[in-house]
């Protein structure tokens, strides 16, 4: 029994390492992403840039025939967008990253309702200011931009350069829609972390063992059961999740009956 549970404290250990790694790893792939999405945006408004007044010289413009000057700056502007399309990818890519980020609360951690409620309020709060920026942006409200630190010809300047693929606003739709989906997903989180714990209330209170269905039946365990259980309900085709097993009435181990008060 020593060995067996030095044995899993060394696993223990080296599981929570192999956690803390690979969310150092997922803050390091989403900053190199960020990192890329930027220059990419830079390189889009550098290209932009390119020709100066003679993107105002409406005769330079619409003068027909092949101009070598002009051609470039068609060249110039196709690259631009490529690099634009790269950018977007690339945020994407971030936003994907960071959703695996935000995730990595774990369930059964003892304040994990708690974590999870401070990181809705966060993102709500981060989604109110969002809105609040565009709709000043909107309405030119320089002294309402400049209370949230903003400047009015700076994002002006800023959204210019990013060109027509960023829209109208100083933040895109796909922004307030992927915190919406965070804080919905965060909801539905603390709701099924409530359940868990109803469940496991429920399976003490009937005697260490809680089985609820019909055909098909969820298993739960006021605590840990025995090596011995674990094995029998796996063998019988039952899946873990959720803080129980699911599987087959037919086929319930009768360890798991005989469990019951």
């Amino acid at each position: 029994m020593v060995t067996m549970g030095r044995e899993l404290a060394r696993a223990g250990v080296a599981l929570a390492c192999m956690v803390v790694w690979g969310l150092v790893m997922l803050v390091v792939k989403i900053e190199r992403r960020e990192e890329w999405a930027a220059g990419r945006r830079d390189k889009a408004a550098t290209l932009r840039a390119y020709g100066g007044s003679l993107r105002q010289d409406w005769a330079f413009i619409t003068q027909p025939g092949p101009i070598p000057e002009r051609a470039r700056m068609n060249r110039k502007d196709e690259q631009a967008a490529e690099h634009a399309k790269m950018a977007e990818h690339h945020d994407a890519k971030a936003a994907g990253l960071e959703a695996q980020l935000e995730r990595s609360v774990f369930s059964d951690d003892p304040d994990a309702i708690e974590q999870l409620e401070a990181r809705i309020a966060e993102h709500e709060a981060k989604r109110d200011r969002m809105r609040r920026v565009n709709a000043l942006y909107k309405k030119g409200d320089v002294a309402g931009l400049a209370a949230l630190g903003l400047d009015l010809e700076r994002l002006r300047v800023k959204l210019a350069a990013a060109g027509p693929y960023w829209g109208d606003k100083p933040h895109v739709a796909y922004e307030l829609t992927n915190l919406g989906a965070r804080i919905r997903a965060d909801r539905e989180r603390i709701a099924a972390i409530r359940a868990r714990t109803q469940r496991a209330t429920a399976a003490e209170a009937a005697g260490g063992v809680l089985i609820e269905g019909g055909e098909y039946v969820r298993v739960t365990f006021a605590a840990p059961p025995e090596r011995a259980i674990l094995e029998a309900l796996k063998a019988a085709g039952f899946q873990w999740g959720g803080g129980s097993w699911v599987g087959p009435r037919a086929r319930l181990p009768e360890a798991v009956q005989e469990g019951r008060s």
